[in-house]
């Protein structure tokens, strides 16, 4: 593979191969984000910066020893105590400008994990990449996963405002009864009910009552996550909440001071030497103070039982 791929060229043929690795593996693969979502007319078509798909979860360790056998392996992570991506592996390729990242499961499907993908892998739909045809997840499954992607993480990048914005203003009301009444369906089957209820209620379609604070910590955290707005401050109280009291402490300094190790993982793209480690981190801390009253807003949602809905009324706190 030449390096000079160019990128628009890249990711289809990236999603093409990582669907070719897992069906010569004998493992269920779907397209998720990207180019399905254009492909059901979520957001306008643009190029990716990376190729998503969703595995499934009982052939998903031999999913990625699959892709490593094929040159691919995991992006360096954080080694510390702080938030991780437990939800996806991230694959890099020293000949490939793009990454593969295999989704395990996708955040806000509180159901259990082989649920969620048999139920969306049962509703799957062609796609054409790279003059290849792969399955994609079906429109209300594309509908869920861009709700709760946006929900989850609008601090990273405006465009997650935006395309929202989008399949609040212009996607859903354009659902005919059946589409709505599907889309819930899915919600439900999947545990989303709860997570993607700001998005839900727009579609005047009943739903469940709603789940109170502690009945379901997985909820309370992405409650508390999507109050904080995806905050990296925001992660880390929900990290330090669940601690014992022991480990609290020393929580409590990594999160505001990490190793430089660590902190070099998370920021490759700080310049060598120390003296830039410690002004990034510096700056790090200075975001982070920034961060914690919408953080601890976040926190005071998820105790009262709410998912934040304010992101899709352009609510800039």
């Amino acid at each position: 593979m030449n390096a000079a791929l160019a990128i628009a060229d890249a990711v289809p043929l990236a999603h093409a191969l990582a669907v070719d690795v897992a069906r010569r593996a004998g493992i269920r693969a779907l397209v998720i984000k990207g180019p399905s979502a254009a492909a059901h007319g979520l957001r306008a078509e643009r190029v990716s910066a990376d190729a998503d798909v969703m595995v499934s979860p009982d052939g998903f360790d031999a999913y990625v020893d699959a892709l490593r056998g094929c040159g691919w392996h995991e992006r360096p992570a954080g080694d510390g105590m702080g938030p991780t991506a437990i939800h996806s592996v991230t694959l890099i390729h020293d000949g490939w400008p793009c990454d593969i990242d295999a989704h395990v499961q996708f955040p806000g499907f509180l159901a259990a994990p082989q649920h969620v993908f048999d139920e969306l892998w049962q509703r799957r739909q062609p796609l054409a990449l790279a003059d290849v045809e792969v399955d994609m997840v079906d429109r209300s499954g594309a509908i869920l996963i861009a709700a709760l992607h946006a929900l989850r993480t609008p601090s990273q990048t405006p465009r997650h405002v935006a395309e929202i914005r989008r399949l609040v203003d212009e996607v859903l009301p354009r659902l005919n009864d059946i589409a709505r009444a599907d889309v819930v369906a899915l919600a439900i089957t999947g545990g989303a009910a709860d997570t993607a209820r700001p998005v839900l209620d727009r579609l005047c379609v009943a739903l469940p009552p709603v789940t109170p604070h502690g009945a379901d910590p997985a909820l309370d955290a992405w409650r508390a996550r999507v109050g904080g707005r995806g905050e990296t401050t925001a992660q880390w109280l929900v990290l330090i909440s669940r601690a014992n009291w022991r480990a609290k402490p020393g929580m409590v300094v990594r999160m505001m001071w990490p190793r430089e190790s660590e902190f070099r993982r998370v920021h490759p793209e700080v310049p060598a030497g120390r003296g830039a480690a410690i002004r990034g981190r510096w700056a790090r801390i200075v975001r982070g103070v920034r961060a914690t009253p919408r953080a601890l807003w976040g926190r005071v949602l998820a105790r009262r039982g709410v998912t934040d809905a304010s992101i899709l009324d352009g609510d800039p706190r």
